[in-house]
């Protein structure tokens, strides 16, 4: 028998888990349906625990204020008098409920011994000892928990500044406010083992780091008001002019990028990476942190985060003149090749390495993404050929593919498979001269378009023989099931392993030509 029954929508169990564990954490007797033992009649113990039950926590999110089931317990709860709401996210609650306040768990950190925990348990009390609660000292209460849960989240942020960024002592001072560094250490450890730093908080700290990442003095990174500064080179890009990217267009590049990476990587789920991330602040800590994020990211090619990896190395690098920042952009622009910031960075690098000719061609690249992305395609593809040629072969090869896009779009079959033909052969050569080449990790996809292209140009038997050879060389499989038929056909002796092209998927609506009569 448990005191308090909590009411949630399936879709947030792995949201509501750490409210449970923090209940019982705090000494409650809790019962939500993950105490179900296998076999139980699901409906008849959830009907016996809500009816026994003290208080009714009553989980607000965008799911629940959906559901029948939440609702229908929700007002059983309300009926009765022992309604407890909680909201986890910013929701218009249900018609009916509106009256009762909600205690505001949008910003809580998971934590057993949080402020918004400790409001909830005077609440709780007061509902399983069946008292009435009174509201004026429950309002007083809120009003200075509420305080309080707006500076824990300041100094959380604060706290990602201390020790493990600089070998135990701040980088940031925090103005008028009285904390040990022992508090602010404590809840940096428990904030970057457990991964519980919010995305607003994670968004905070990237500014406040931003300035000592990105080479300047670290604090400037935080005005005396408390706020954070703007974001570097955020006067636009006009000053640029042809072929040369400005110091301010590539501060702004270096600052978006930045920001976005640091917000995924502070996130996730291995903590030496979470740990780099905030290393990357401090002048005496810095180029371990990349080393460490380079490795991981060579090391795990499937993380989903590793272009985010790239482009933190690529713009603390660069910011930095650190050669390993070159190479981590050259990595992110294989991956992602139609992001113009990365392009902009890039161009930066050659330029500051006296490689005027790659500069202009990179800006060049930058602005041709640019005008894709818009759906301009006459112009990205202008730009894009004229860059082409004065690349180096590393990032060419993903140039010359997505001029082979181009060709898709408007189904020049013989075109893009030219252009696929030079990406598949530039990363060839990159992986044979590099084995950490960031071609190596694209390069089955190209093989993979030049194929289908070839295929859907009428040229099956030649697309056949290709797909063979970049099967023995490199393990590539066959892009699609209808071509593993034709070359079986064709008596082209292939791998029977099926993985679809990850672009040409994207346009079923497109048609290959017929070939000739298949020959023995």
């Amino acid at each position: 028998m448990a005191d308090i029954f909590i009411s949630y929508a399936s879709e947030d169990r792995g949201r509501v888990r750490p409210l449970a564990d923090a209940l019982i954490a705090r000494g409650f007797n809790v019962w939500w349906d993950r105490s179900l033992a296998a076999g139980q009649d699901y409906t008849a113990i959830i009907e016996r625990e809500l009816k026994i039950a003290n208080a009714v926590i009553v989980v607000w999110t965008e799911s629940s204020a959906l559901s029948t089931f939440v609702r229908d317990e929700a007002g059983r709860a309300r009926d009765e008098g022992r309604l407890v709401p909680v909201m986890l996210d910013r929701v218009s609650i249900p018609l009916g409920f509106g009256a009762f306040q909600a205690e505001d768990f949008t910003k809580w950190n998971g934590g057993a011994n949080a402020p918004q925990m400790m409001l909830l348990e005077e609440v709780l009390k007061a509902k399983i000892a069946g008292r009435e609660i009174d509201g004026s000292e429950i309002a007083r209460r809120r009003r200075s928990l509420g305080n309080r849960i707006r500076i824990v989240s300041v100094l959380t942020v604060l706290a990602l500044v201390v020790g493990i960024a600089a070998g135990g002592r701040y980088l940031i001072a925090p103005p008028d406010t009285e904390v040990t560094q022992e508090d602010l250490r404590a809840e940096l450890l428990r904030l970057l083992a457990e991964g519980q730093l919010t995305p607003e908080q994670a968004i905070t700290l990237a500014q406040l780091l931003e300035a000592g990442a990105l080479g300047e003095t670290q604090s400037a990174g935080l005005q005396t008001d408390g706020s954070s500064p703007a974001a570097p080179g955020a006067e636009t890009r006009t000053a640029d002019v042809e072929g040369v990217v400005s110091e301010a267009s590539f501060e702004a590049a270096a600052s978006d990028t930045y920001r976005e990476a640091f917000a995924a990587l502070a996130a996730h789920p291995d903590a030496q990476v979470r740990l780099a991330v905030a290393q990357m602040a401090s002048d005496t800590s810095r180029q371990a942190a990349m080393q460490t994020l380079w490795t991981y990211a060579q090391a795990n090619p499937d993380d989903p985060l590793r272009e985010q990896i790239y482009l933190l190395c690529g713009s603390v690098g660069e910011a930095n003149d650190d050669p390993l920042g070159q190479r981590a952009l050259e990595q992110a622009v294989n991956i992602a090749p139609r992001n113009p910031g990365t392009w902009r960075m890039l161009s930066r690098s050659y330029e500051r390495m006296n490689r005027s000719g790659e500069a202009a061609a990179a800006a060049a690249v930058s602005e041709g993404v640019e005008a894709q992305n818009a759906g301009q395609t006459a112009e990205a593809e202008q730009q894009l050929q004229v860059a082409l040629p004065q690349l180096n072969a590393v990032v060419a090869a993903p140039v010359a593919s997505e001029l082979g896009d181009i060709a898709v779009q408007r189904q020049d079959w013989s075109g893009a498979s030219a252009r696929y033909e030079r990406a598949y052969r530039l990363r060839e050569e990159s992986a044979e001269r590099s084995p950490d080449s960031p071609a190596a990790g694209v390069l089955e996809a190209d093989a993979q378009q030049l194929v289908m292209s070839l295929d859907r140009s009428g040229r099956t038997r030649e697309a056949c023989e290709r797909l063979r050879q970049a099967q023995e060389a490199h393990e590539v499989a066959t892009p699609d099931e209808e071509l593993l038929q034709r070359c079986q056909r064709l008596r082209v002796n292939i791998d029977q392993r099926v993985q679809m092209a990850p672009q040409l998927r994207l346009q079923p609506q497109m048609q290959r030509v017929a070939p000739a009569p298949a020959t023995p």
